[in-house]
């Protein structure tokens, strides 16, 4: 029989956990578990802050949950599992205020070994980065190994590295050795030496989530604040022994071509295909793939491209920096559909079995809304609720927005819209909580800033709750602002919503907990 936590963190024993970035490998944003939150009792007067947890570093990754964990001299405990910008990763006992069960530092000033400043790679200490990058990307959880598989960036002694690490979700133990990263490709792209072109572990930016597939860890890389040259990147290695299994460069004759997708993963399907939204590059429709949704699967030691859609205009896109990547992919359940989004603010909807490829008209696409809300960066959630199947927005310049689905298409004008605007970018990250389709039990949470653009440098956050079928707004966390703040926002990175509470990182080295006041 499997330990209690395996059979908790599967979905085969009470509340299942929060294994990957956006809940679930179609990347829903949503946790269709939650029979303790609802739109009754999400108000000022019973519901609120309840403690922080604290931390060395500003916290970009979502925070993960596994139910059950037995922790060394503990006993069973739901954790919460927390990555840094420092290279930290923190378990907390997520019932309960505290110390961490366990904090791993993955770093060692005395031995010359810190985080990477990343002034280092930008000269600039304000942009989309502010201080150190160490772990960014959201790390993956198998519970079936007990294993928490996340990337590292350090500068050792004026050398930069990369490492991928497996580490005990009981202890935070190294299972294996940490795997440094390296790559090369043949090229024939400028910034290519003697025909080769070598991954860059100081200027690749780890932004998207890690996935697990087929038993290989999936990472990919773009680069910070566009800095040239540099080229995307896409590595599996092998979960069981940390060994790479497959490369892929997507410019490697040209430039460009990050996945970023707003530190949003990719998308994988029960077959095992893999989507990624890939950003500003060159395109030539084999070896430069930029500017591209792909569908890719890996195999025999390689990655293969099985599919593809590019927009008719991609050349301007890549003119005027309005990449097709800046949101990344979500399969909705159930169906061959996957919904895409862009900077000008185009929600995409595909048929999975034929991408469409590149067409004159954006023909392959199945439908295309202009949302007019500005750039999508955090990207969509959804919901199969009462009123039917409903996909949520909130872009930069807008107002959240649900697009209700009428059979294969989009209804193309939205059947709600709630009532506060965002102030800029990043617009809203968003969770959906809900008991299945129980009437009055769906949320909308976000995250985003205050009352200004937190495009560059920090800026306030707020965290807010709506009706998921009105988009009424039921608590925001600057109702009471002494009690529930939530103090500097984290781009990009949704609320954590499990077991009546909801987890929301900042960037002022805490994760905050909110909950039912008086339980």
């Amino acid at each position: 029989m499997l330990p209690l936590y395996l059979l908790a963190a599967t979905g085969l024993h009470g509340q299942s956990g929060v294994l990957v970035n956006r809940y679930d490998a179609s990347a829903t944003g949503a946790n269709p578990h939650e029979a303790t939150l609802t739109v009754a009792n999400v108000k000022p007067a019973t519901f609120g802050k309840l403690w922080s947890y604290y931390v060395d570093g500003a916290v970009f990754a979502q925070p993960l949950y596994v139910p059950g964990v037995p922790i060394p001299a503990r006993g069973a405990r739901n954790v919460l599992y927390v990555a840094t910008m420092n290279d930290r990763v923190y378990a907390f006992d997520a019932d309960r205020p505290g110390p961490p069960l366990w904090m791993r530092n993955l770093t060692d000033e005395l031995a010359g070994i810190t985080p990477v400043p990343v002034t280092d790679v930008t000269n600039n200490p304000d942009l989309n980065v502010v201080g150190n990058v160490g772990i960014l990307g959201t790390p993956v959880i198998d519970p079936v190994a007990g294993a928490l598989y996340l990337v590292a960036r350090t500068r050792e002694n004026g050398r930069y590295f990369q490492r991928l690490h497996k580490l005990s979700l009981a202890e935070g133990k190294d299972m294996l050795p940490p795997a440094a990263i390296d790559a090369t490709v043949k090229s024939s792209a400028k910034d290519a030496v003697n025909g080769t072109l070598r991954f860059d572990p100081k200027g690749g930016n780890q932004r998207p989530a890690l996935a697990l597939v087929n038993g290989q860890v999936i990472i990919a890389w773009a680069s910070h604040e566009d800095i040239r040259p540099y080229h995307g990147w896409l590595m599996a290695y092998d979960a069981a022994g940390l060994r790479q299994t497959a490369v892929l460069c997507m410019s490697p004759d040209g430039a460009d071509g990050g996945l970023w997708q707003s530190g949003r993963g990719p998308a994988v399907d029960a077959a095992g295909a893999i989507y990624f939204e890939i950003g500003n590059g060159t395109w030539n429709g084999t070896s430069d793939l930029g500017t591209s949704l792909l569908k890719l699967s890996v195999h025999h030691g390689a990655f293969s491209v099985d599919d593809y859609f590019t927009p008719h205009d991609y050349e301007a896109l890549n003119a005027r920096d309005a990449d097709l990547g800046s949101t990344g992919p979500l399969l909705i359940p159930g169906t061959n559909l996957l919904v895409a989004g862009s900077k000008k603010g185009i929600l995409y909807l595909f048929d999975t079995r034929k991408l469409g490829h590149l067409t004159p008209d954006d023909s392959g696409a199945l439908q295309t809304i202009e949302n007019n809300g500005g750039r999508m960066l955090a990207g969509p959630a959804y919901w199969d609720g009462p009123a039917g199947r409903t996909l949520y927005l909130w872009c930069e310049a807008d107002f959240l927005k649900a697009y209700r689905f009428e059979g294969e298409r989009l209804l193309p004008t939205p059947v709600a819209k709630g009532g506060v605007g965002s102030r800029g970018s990043p617009g809203g990250a968003l969770t959906v909580s809900a008991d299945g389709k129980k009437a009055g039990t769906g949320i909308v949470w976000a995250t985003l800033t205050v009352s200004r653009s937190a495009d560059h440098g920090n800026a306030a956050g707020v965290l807010r709750a709506f009706d998921a079928d009105s988009l009424l707004e039921l608590w925001h966390s600057e109702m009471q602002p002494k009690r529930d703040r939530l103090g500097t926002l984290v781009k990009f990175v949704p609320p954590t919503v499990i077991a009546g509470r909801v987890y929301v990182p900042n960037y002022d080295n805490a994760v905050n907990v909110y909950g039912l006041l008086g339980r």
